[in-house]
């Protein structure tokens, strides 16, 4: 005891000491700082209030200036005032509601000074103002002229930006001509073969509205605020000289300028006073938002400033001191000892209610546990869970893709990853529902989702776009992937700890799905009505090729196998690719046999039972592989033997020729080898067919029997094998064009003629 009541006025010491000296250095420190750079600190600290109230009137002026181009926009669509654009001569009863609805748009914002319709086929303004020009008027007679100009020269100009620019407006009670500044916003849609404008649409907005909030600020502080485009011609009038003035030759607006791009200040001679100058990037429309204010009034505000800072700064200080002396002392013990006791709970409560919910909720999902509705519910609320049970709800496996790369990439921390994917899905899905993320082990991760409405409607697209957005928010933050499955909407809570085989069997089709898949598992569940038999003719196929060495072929039949099983349930995935791993394997101990070859590389047992595969294509590498490495072994080793085997062959059928019963099977049952095979064997090495081959031998020694001998046609289709003497001259003419006995005659003739010729000589 003793020694914990040292150890705290050790530390009461400590801390007062701490904070006495951090009040009196950060004070000095700061208050010295301020002092000799109060200049700096008040310049920067009026040009953020300037910048701040420049982008707000930025912002107000780029407010109005979207509500006219929508408001031009809209009036271009109306169907009343269509009318009044593409009618040549609307009826007066369409031009009296058409005008009225021009007056409805112009009254309902205060900032529209008036409102043009033009109709580029009558030449005619429909015009809505707050002046005497309301009403229909000529190009001729308007009495805006450089409206007229704008609309005949309309290519020069964008649709729907603001067109700042003045005009001559004349009161009728006085005849009093003012210059009128104002800003248009130009709406058109169809151009005239001529390239003239068919219609338009032109809303005019009075400067004063523009500068209203100009002056507004600017006179707090005496200060005088304006806009200029790039080129510095005045946008706004300044209080002495118009719009559209040329300020491009000031010495100060030159210095803007060349800050094309960004925001800043300034200090220069304004109309011959140092001023500060503050000024805003271009907007959208180009525009820059200027400030100019006397340095006179801001060195008084640094003076002010100074004194106010050392006063303030030396009350701070004396304040700080004594209270620090007076009151630590007061409040250490009990804030000492409610600070011990609050850690000490809150990391028991942090620690064993996250480890006993999660058990909680893991047994419920495994079936280890079994709930009564309200004891499930008492149970959420103990440990703080917003799932409600009786809403519509539903759960999700995300499983964590390429799952073994990242345990030897984060080792120790993929528990801390998955609590942070757990995280991710609770807050993406906060917006609809309640959630609650349940550590499965491994690669899986359950959330369990319940709707915070009762009457919840059930959006496949829109709950589509969440997943998606869940996905992209764990890559984007853990750069990982994940693989969702997707349970059925339930109407309560309780029928989704149900659920937990049927996701988890559902999410195994990742494996033709691919990483990063959404899985419904209702989906994947209809699989199990349908019966799936086994293709045992691709598989004798299959074996077929892996002898002959063809693995192209093999490939392709092996990828239709394993294809086929992605429309069934997992079960059947996995016996068919156990199956095939047997049957190859049986494939390579048999070659292995037969051919004497050192062939150790087989199958791993963990191809069968897919341990540890997540996509087929690790599966479908390995088959490949052992595939492509059994062809290169079967063509090393054929590359010496093929050629005695076709001698072999063609020694048979030079031998058996005349017996009928000679053919591909015969030749192969006396060899004892697949007929198939040796049919391949022969023509990938003799580009001709066995068969073929047997009928050019026997057609050959047919015609050596007609030339030399005086047998019959049909002794010598006996002896050459032939089935019967009609078989012999159908295939005899088909041959050679011409009948056996055709034949004999020709040659026979032709061998006279050529007796005679030499007895001649």
């Amino acid at each position: 005891m003793i020694l914990r009541n040292q150890e705290s006025k050790f530390m009461y010491r400590n801390i007062l000491l701490s904070i006495v000296l951090s009040i009196v250095i950060t004070l000095l420190v700061s208050s010295t700082i301020l002092y000799f750079n109060f200049d700096n600190i008040a310049l920067k600290q009026v040009y953020e209030s300037d910048s701040n109230s420049l982008l707000q009137t930025s912002q107000e002026i780029r407010t109005i200036t979207e509500t006219a181009t929508s408001l031009s926009f809209q009036i271009y669509r109306d169907f009343v005032i269509s009318k009044l654009l593409f009618y040549d001569k609307p009826d007066i009863y369409d031009v009296q509601g058409s005008m009225a609805q021009l007056n409805l748009y112009r009254l309902a914002m205060p900032f529209i000074d008036s409102i043009y319709v033009y109709n580029g086929t009558s030449e005619l303004f429909y015009v809505s103002s707050n002046n005497f020009q309301n009403g229909i008027q000529t190009k001729a007679n308007l009495g805006d002229p450089g409206m007229v100009d704008i609309l005949d020269h309309f290519q020069d100009y964008i649709p729907f930006l603001p067109i700042p620019r003045t005009f001559k407006s004349t009161n009728v009670s006085s005849l009093q001509t003012t210059t009128v500044g104002i800003y248009s916003y130009l709406c058109y849609d169809a151009i005239n073969l001529n390239n003239s404008l068919n219609s338009a649409v032109v809303v005019n907005i009075s400067e004063s509205f523009f500068n209203k909030s100009l002056k507004k600020i600017a006179n707090n502080r005496a200060s005088n605020e304006f806009i200029i485009n790039k080129e510095g011609v005045l946008i706004s009038t300044d209080g002495s000289n118009p719009v559209l003035s040329n300020y491009g030759d000031r010495s100060y607006i030159q210095k803007i300028i060349a800050h094309a791009s960004s925001p800043g200040y300034l200090v220069d001679n304004v109309n011959d006073n140092p001023s500060l100058i503050s000024y805003t990037a271009p907007d959208s429309l180009g525009w820059r938002y200027v400030r100019t204010t006397p340095y006179t009034i801001i060195t008084k505000e640094i003076r002010d400033m100074r004194l106010k800072t050392i006063y303030i700064s030396l009350s701070i200080l004396l304040v700080g001191l004594l209270l620090s002396f007076f009151m630590s002392k007061r409040l250490f013990g009990p804030i000492d000892k409610v600070i011990r006791s609050l850690k000490t709970l809150e990391i028991e409560k942090r620690d064993n209610l996250q480890i006993l919910r999660q058990n909680f909720l893991r047994n419920i999902m495994l079936g280890r546990d079994a709930y009564h509705p309200q004891a499930l519910k008492s149970k959420l609320a103990y440990f703080g869970s917003k799932i409600t049970i009786n809403h519509p709800s539903l759960l999700l496996m995300v499983k964590i893709d390429k799952y073994e790369e990242s345990t030897r990439t984060y080792k120790d921390q993929l528990t801390l990853l998955r609590y942070a994917i757990m995280n991710i899905g609770t807050e993406v899905s906060s917006s609809t529902f309640h959630a609650e993320g349940i550590d499965m082990g491994d690669d899986q991760i359950l959330l369990l989702l319940s709707a915070k409405e009762a009457d919840f409607k059930w959006d496949p697209l829109s709950f589509t776009a969440l997943l998606h957005n869940i996905q992209s928010s764990i890559s984007s933050f853990i750069k990982l992937s994940v693989s969702i499955t997707v349970s059925p909407l339930q109407d309560e809570t309780i029928p989704c700890f149900q659920l937990y085989k049927q996701l988890l069997e559902a999410s195994y089709h990742r494996l033709f799905r691919g990483h990063g898949c959404i899985i419904w598992s209702d989906e994947i569940i209809a699989y199990r009505t349908k019966e799936y038999k086994f293709p045992s003719q691709k598989e004798k196929q299959l074996v077929d090729c892996l002898m002959t060495g063809d693995s192209e072929e093999a490939e392709l039949l092996y990828t239709e196998i394993v294809n086929e099983t992605s429309l069934y349930p997992y079960t059947v995935v996995h016996l068919a690719i156990s199956h095939l791993t047997l049957t190859v394997n049986n494939v390579l101990t048999t070659i292995n046999k037969n051919h004497a070859l050192a062939f150790p590389l087989y199958l791993d047992a963990d191809v069968a039972s897919l341990t540890h595969v997540e996509i087929i294509e690790e599966i479908n590498v390995q088959f490949i592989d052992v595939f492509n490495q059994l062809q290169k072994k079967l063509d090393e080793k054929r590359s010496s033997k093929h050629v005695e085997l076709i001698k072999k062959m063609n020694d048979i059928i030079d031998r058996d020729y005349a017996n009928q019963n000679l053919s591909l099977n015969s030749i192969a049952d006396e060899l004892a080898m697949s007929s198939i095979y040796i049919s391949r064997l022969y023509k990938q090495h003799t580009m001709a067919a066995i068969t073929d081959v047997i009928q050019d031998v026997r057609m050959s020694k047919s015609k050596d029997l007609l030339l030399n001998s005086s047998l019959s046609v049909a002794d010598i289709a006996e002896r050459t094998g032939f089935t019967s003497d009609s078989y012999f001259y159908r295939l005899f003419k088909k041959y050679n064009g011409i009948t056996p006995n055709d034949f004999r005659k020709q040659l026979k003739y032709e061998n006279t003629l050529l007796q005679k010729g030499i007895e001649e000589r």
